[in-house]
């Protein structure tokens, strides 16, 4: 039986089809069949992501000093991708509304792994240069690099780690906390420590709407199961924070 959540370029394709008959009397279904097909060309080129945020990762790396404008450029354009992401959603509800359809699960699915691919990929450089490689921090950055193959191999992120709820959920709180180590010294200029609390903060509370969604118990302490979930969340984060290498 073939699994209904890999987003196949199939599945993308019959999105985009969906989108012809609109297209001709609708501005945005235009732009909606040009986004359909951009992403079914990524998704016959898979590397060409991956590519694109390691290359990112590397020349803002070297950019910090000099140009250290372009490298928060960059910075500020990976979080942007994240927003999009929480937001999704919301985005997708107010489309619906206003204009009658909203974006194909298919695409989605794809979008969530595009955003994994260049987080990991753009963060990959710094902490490979500042690791202490004979000592605990070797574990955390080389969990990134073998979460950064995962990203790019499809069979193993949707037919292995999407099909496991809870640790689906640890790789995206995981990727978007290795985003943010990198980005708020650049962007907000804050020293070490200081960025791996805020960076620890927000992506728990960031984890939040996914982690409500994935808590399925319809009873009254699902809530206070949540929040407890948080706090834990939390609570290792601060912990593993010696393993955890400065990522500038």
């Amino acid at each position: 039986m073939k699994d209904e959540s890999y987003p196949s370029t199939e599945a993308l394709v019959a999105s985009l089809q969906e989108t012809e008959p609109a297209a001709s009397g609708s501005r945005l279904a235009r732009l909606k069949r040009r986004g359909l097909r951009l992403v079914v060309w990524l998704r016959r080129h898979p590397w060409l992501i991956a590519t694109f945020g390691f290359v990112s990762g590397v020349l803002s790396f070297f950019l910090v000093e000099r140009h250290e404008g372009v490298a928060r450029a960059m910075a500020v354009a990976m979080l942007a991708g994240w927003l999009l992401l929480v937001l999704e959603r919301v985005l997708d509800r107010a489309v619906k509304r206003r204009f009658g359809f909203g974006l194909p699960p298919a695409l989605v699915r794809y979008l969530t792994q595009f955003t994994h691919q260049e987080s990991l990929f753009f963060a990959l450089p710094f902490f490979f240069a500042s690791t202490s490689w004979n000592s605990g921090q070797a574990v955390f950055t080389g969990a990134l690099g073998l979460m950064a193959l995962v990203a790019i191999l499809d069979p193993v992120y949707f037919g292995r780690l999407a099909k496991r709820r809870w640790l689906f959920l640890g790789y995206h709180t995981l990727t978007l906390f290795a985003l943010l180590l990198v980005v708020f010294p650049l962007v907000l200029r804050v020293p070490a420590m200081a960025s791996y609390q805020l960076a620890l903060a927000v992506a728990v509370v960031l984890s939040f709407p996914t982690l409500t969604g994935a808590i399925s118990v319809p009873r009254w302490w699902r809530g206070l199961l949540v929040l407890a979930l948080l706090a834990a969340l939390g609570a290792a984060g601060w912990l593993a924070r010696l393993w955890v290498p400065p990522a500038t």
